[in-house]
């Protein structure tokens, strides 16, 4: 069986497909990932075989974009960036018909049984229809978008649809995958198939400084993500810093690349900046996490037993996830809109540390997800599936 993996120009919408790819592999298959030029080392280090779709100029256009969003949130009441569904979908199409001719080359010449993608490659869903072969989606975490998302997607993609030989338009995907542990997902997220979340958030070493004890210190990891990081997120590190200084007994360790060290600034002795390195390698060492919202942070917390504090960035999407750990007890939440300084980061990060109420709610959520079925369970689904596809020719665009 040949299996077509896609994803948006965003990592962590590529690596919780990882696992799956691995154990698609490990039973016998092929695995090949699309993604635009700049997706593909992440996934090639992660072991996919890739192929282009695209240009780079692309994923500039959506940084450029995504900068000034950034720049204009400090004007906003709310602090997050709140679009409308025409917006967002104006923009899917903008990129989808940036990448779809590509998609449908690749896929004639490949000819997959079957595509897994993330919820919002819309263009590889359009493939599978030009193709007669089975769509799975695989869902980031907790997230409703990718049901919200499916009206306003079919009316902005209609046109590109009938272009690729879709003329019944966006379909529905023949199974959705979902990582997230029920009590963490969204109720109104719609039906999917569970999946177990296996941390992997990148190739990489352990780093040195991991291995070596902490003394009477707790240690604390704060990833505010590569995107957020860029875009806004150095003055809430600052912050995140100073809170950190004025706590007893504990440490905070930074991965931050050196173009960011440089504008980091001084910062106390016990906030330690660090190099990059997959947070799975090195959380077993820590007491807690502070991250932007992330959901592969929120996973991966969570599978090494640890409680969060979440401190969302202008994106909607970070904002949800943070909704939901708060909901569900194993961390918490400072929203965008609360400003929040030294003190109250603090306050939250001191009862994560000292309260052993996010930590048992965290256990109890980490029992659920090791009991969901692993990626490896998933493969004969995903066989039958494929067994039922009724592949035909993908029309050309023109």
């Amino acid at each position: 069986m040949r299996v077509l993996f896609a994803a948006v120009s965003v990592t962590s919408h590529l690596l919780p497909m990882v696992p799956l790819a691995g154990a698609l592999r490990a039973a016998g298959h092929e695995v090949l990932l699309a993604g635009q030029p700049d997706l593909l080392p992440e996934a090639e280090a992660a072991g996919f075989v890739t192929a282009a779709v695209g240009s780079a100029r692309l994923e500039e256009d959506r940084r450029r974009r995504m900068a000034r969003v950034a720049q204009q949130q400090a004007a906003l009441p709310g602090g997050t960036w709140q679009p409308t569904w025409d917006q967002l979908a104006a923009r899917w199409r903008e990129r989808v018909d940036g990448v779809l001719g590509d998609h449908l080359e690749i896929g004639r010449w490949w000819r997959p049984d079957l595509i897994v993608t993330d919820p919002l490659e819309f263009s590889a869903r359009i493939l599978g229809g030009a193709l007669g072969v089975p769509v799975v989606v695989h869902r980031w975490g907790p997230e409703t978008m990718s049901t919200e998302a499916a009206e306003p997607a079919r009316r902005a993609l209609a046109d590109l649809c009938e272009r690729a030989g879709v003329p019944a338009g966006l379909g529905d995907p023949a199974l959705v995958i979902d990582p997230c542990p029920p009590g963490l997902q969204f109720p109104e997220a719609a039906p999917a198939r569970a999946v177990r979340h296996v941390p992997f958030n990148g190739a990489g070493s352990v780093p040195d400084w991991a291995r070596r004890a902490t003394g009477d210190r707790r240690r604390v990891c704060v990833s505010l993500g590569s995107m957020p990081a860029h875009l806004g997120g150095l003055s809430l590190l600052r912050t995140v810093a100073s809170a950190v200084a004025g706590l007893d007994r504990v440490e905070a360790v930074v991965p931050l690349g050196p173009e960011l060290r440089e504008q980091v600034g001084e910062l106390p002795d016990t906030v330690r900046v660090v190099d990059p390195a997959p947070l799975h390698l090195f959380l077993d060492g820590c007491a807690a996490v502070i991250h932007h919202g992330g959901s592969g942070t929120a996973l991966t917390a969570i599978a090494h037993g640890l409680p969060q504090l979440v401190l969302p960035q202008f994106n909607p999407a970070l904002a949800m996830c943070g909704e939901r750990v708060a909901a569900t007890g194993v961390g918490l939440n400072l929203a965008a809109d609360t400003r929040p300084g030294p003190a109250a980061v603090a306050t939250a990060l001191r009862t994560l540390l000292d309260d052993p109420g996010p930590r048992i709610r965290t256990a109890a959520v980490r029992r659920d997800m090791a009991g969901q079925p692993t990626p490896a369970d998933l493969v004969p689904h995903l066989e039958s599936l494929a067994a039922g596809g009724t592949r035909r020719p993908a029309a050309r665009t023109g």
